[in-house]
């Protein structure tokens, strides 16, 4: 390759790259047609997020590596705190073992970190990520499938009505966020999950007001799960009822069941926003002092003494699995199949 390649663009800079992008994707996630990445992850590979999608490219313009970012919102008390959630993580099978990868993920890790409070992604190669300070954590409860006599409507969300759409709104509101905490969206994020037309939408209505829903599904991913939901009933008869049509994801264990799985990989970002995003978490029963990246050390103040764990069990006591049970209840963060990436 040539002195100064490979480089380090983006979409909005390298439109030209887009589906070579995309192609490069979605053979690393073994796609098969009818199936899209593009349309399974629109908010991540839509054109308005394209100056997040970081691509490296040789001197041909040839895509070796993709990394992308979607940036979204938590809002803890009257704070807004950022998280940076990576997907479509992708090296060309021709380049591979060339050190492209870390030289790329550690660049968007380093781009990143400043705006953020944590970084999440969704992997099963715990190894490769536990480098970069990736750590398994977060629980997530899954509810097996039990058929019964029961009738929601089948559409997807883009066919709603625009008064139906605010019936979804509300109920995201005032149910899935009431018992999660969860993203944030604005008009623009409702907006993108209409592309999401590869997840099947359920509905039950009253008087023309949608008053229950669940997402399941999206394209090649989330088979057969169900992953959002929202009702203004009570949460555990509205659970009982929808997983007579699939398993549902949990992110507290509402209805009993034994199946716990990890929710995420997460890294601490910006050290600061990390920190205040912990205390107000916690209910400001924990004061992070400090995190030793090198060493992968926590320590932080709780009941009036300081104290030291490795960031992983740190960040497992707190988002669990099994988190430090002297935090009491606290809300579960939890995320919808159409915001993780």
């Amino acid at each position: 390759m040539g002195k100064n390649f490979p480089q380090i663009k983006n979409l909005r800079e390298k439109p030209s790259c887009f589906e070579a992008t995309l192609k490069l994707i979605e053979e690393s996630f073994t796609y098969k047609h009818p199936h899209s990445f593009q349309t399974d992850f629109a908010p991540l590979v839509d054109e308005s997020n394209h100056e997040n999608c970081f691509i490296l490219i040789d001197e041909n313009d040839a895509v070796l590596a993709h990394v992308g970012v979607k940036e979204r919102k938590i809002q803890i008390e009257n704070e807004i705190f950022t998280v940076m959630m990576l997907g479509g993580i992708a090296v060309d099978k021709g380049h591979r073992g060339q050190g492209h990868f870390q030289t790329l993920f550690q660049d968007v890790l380093a781009e990143k970190r400043s705006d953020a409070s944590l970084f999440l992604l969704w992997s099963d190669q715990e190894s490769l990520y536990t480098k970069f300070g990736f750590h398994l954590c977060g629980e997530q409860f899954e509810l097996s499938q039990k058929k019964h006599a029961n009738e929601f409507n089948l559409t997807t969300y883009a066919q709603l009505t625009s008064s139906q759409k605010e019936d979804v709104k509300h109920l995201y509101n005032n149910s899935f966020k009431k018992i999660y905490l969860s993203t944030e969206r604005d008009a623009t994020d409702w907006k993108l999950l209409e592309k999401i037309t590869s997840s099947e939408f359920y509905y039950r209505s009253e008087a023309d007001k949608i008053t229950e829903y669940f997402f399941k599904g999206k394209g090649q991913d989330l088979g057969g799960i169900i992953h959002e939901y929202g009702t203004n009933q009570d949460i555990s008869s509205h659970l009982e009822a929808i997983r007579n049509y699939g398993k549902v994801w949990m992110g507290a264990r509402f209805i009993e069941t034994e199946s716990l799985h990890y929710q995420f990989m997460l890294a601490p970002a910006d050290t600061r926003n990390f920190c205040r995003f912990i205390k107000l978490y916690t209910n400001g029963l924990i004061e992070l002092r400090d995190l030793n990246l090198i060493k992968q050390e926590a320590y932080f103040d709780f009941n009036q003494e300081t104290l030291a764990l490795t960031i992983e069990e740190f960040l497992r006591g707190i988002f669990g699995p099994a988190p430090f049970e002297e935090l009491g209840d606290m809300k579960p963060i939890f995320f919808s199949g159409l915001d993780s990436i």
